[in-house]
């Protein structure tokens, strides 16, 4: 007896929303024909005007007013056609009180308890703990907020509630690959959610949602089973998203944004371990696009070097290659000598001569010579 009671309760509040349900449907109704109706009264307005501009022969007024018309004309058929959709589609009387009771039944049957909150006029059933590819989600809650039910056409009016949660470790708020801020992504059961409300079908509803919850599509999950335990960054071990990890074409690792970075040489993606910035300009290049300089030895990216010297080396040879011209045209210029600088260093280079040494007797003919003289 105390549960019927229980059941008639709950049935009572059900029926009531959906009686709110069908006057949401007349409420649309009238807000597209105010719409309409609004819309023809601006219309009217124009077509005043271009009948003025006409008469004065304003050709450039007269243009406004086709493009106002024109943006109007849009406007009235799209707000009749929505209309028109609200006025064909038949009215659903809403469910008897005995069959919703029914559906509370069988409800109970498949789910279990079923919690009825009165002061938050909600309905509640629990599932049991999901796993989905082995990736334990914990049970759910699924709540239909009866306060909410005309809102339908809108939004959805129920949660799904995780009990023991799980969530991606990329975001708290995603508790199941297709549960974001405890509202379900339906994908293709949209429809059959919405037309299971409208028609009272309690038990079918709750069914409906459980078994979305019970599987996983992969081509539109909030975050993909794959990545649920995320990604650390090999360097930091901040844990991301495949979507947001940077693979080093190097030391073939993933890494998080902070950690990572790419050669303005070649484009490649390399890690910060793997790269390094140019001694010159600063830019930062991976490992393969940076050479030695030949005098100091210091490495620069292949932009900042010429014959394998930086710049600051080239130019300090260089300027030792003026200073070494300027000192040879000086020695010209103070011994006016036109004496090629190559012979001027080789001449710099000789050993200084020394006497010749003569045999024994050697200018003693010369001497005799005078004395006879």
């Amino acid at each position: 007896m105390e549960d019927r009671k229980r059941f008639v309760q709950m049935a009572s509040r059900i029926e009531d929303a959906l009686s709110w349900l069908n006057r949401d449907r007349f409420s649309q109704l009238l807000e597209r024909l105010v719409k309409t109706t609004s819309h023809l009264q601006q219309l009217n307005v124009q077509t005043r005007k271009m009948s003025v501009a006409l008469q004065h022969r304003w050709l450039a007024a007269a243009d406004r007013c086709r493009t106002c018309t024109q943006n109007l004309l849009n406007d009235v058929s799209y707000a009749l056609s929505k209309a028109q959709q609200l006025i064909q589609a038949p009215r659903k009387e809403p469910p008897k009180l005995a069959l919703i009771v029914e559906e509370l039944r069988q409800l109970e049957d498949e789910f279990g308890d079923i919690e009825f909150e009165k002061a938050e006029n909600t309905i509640s059933v629990f599932t049991e703990p999901i796993t989905l590819e082995d990736v334990a989600l914990g049970p759910f809650r699924i709540q239909l907020e009866l306060n909410k039910i005309d809102q339908l056409y809108y939004s959805s009016p129920y949660r799904v509630i995780a009990l023991d949660p799980n969530p991606a470790a990329t975001d708290n708020s995603v508790t199941h690959p297709h549960v974001n801020g405890e509202k379900l992504c339906e994908g293709d059961g949209c429809a059959a959610i919405r037309a299971a409300i409208e028609e009272g079908r309690i038990c079918d509803f709750f069914t409906l949602v459980r078994s979305i919850l019970n599987t996983y599509g992969e081509d539109s999950p909030y975050v993909p089973l794959s990545d649920w335990n995320g990604i650390s960054c090999y360097d930091c071990g901040y844990t991301m998203s495949s979507e947001d990890t940077y693979y080093c074409e190097r030391c073939e690792h993933d890494y998080c944004s902070e950690c990572s970075t790419y050669c303005r040489q070649c484009e490649a993606t390399v890690c910060l371990g793997c790269s390094g910035q140019c001694s010159y300009c600063e830019e930062f290049v991976c490992a393969r696009c940076v050479s030695a300089c030949e005098e100091c030895g210091k490495l620069f990216c292949e932009s900042c070097l010429e014959d394998d010297l930086c710049p600051k080396c080239k130019e300090d040879k260089e300027n030792d290659n003026e200073q070494q011209e300027e000192e040879i045209n000086e020695y010209e210029n103070e011994s006016g000598s036109a004496t090629r600088p190559t012979e001027i260093i080789l001449a710099s280079r000789e050993e200084p001569s020394c006497p010749a040494i003569q045999s024994d007797r050697v200018g003693e003919a010369a001497v005799l010579q005078g004395q006879i003289g």
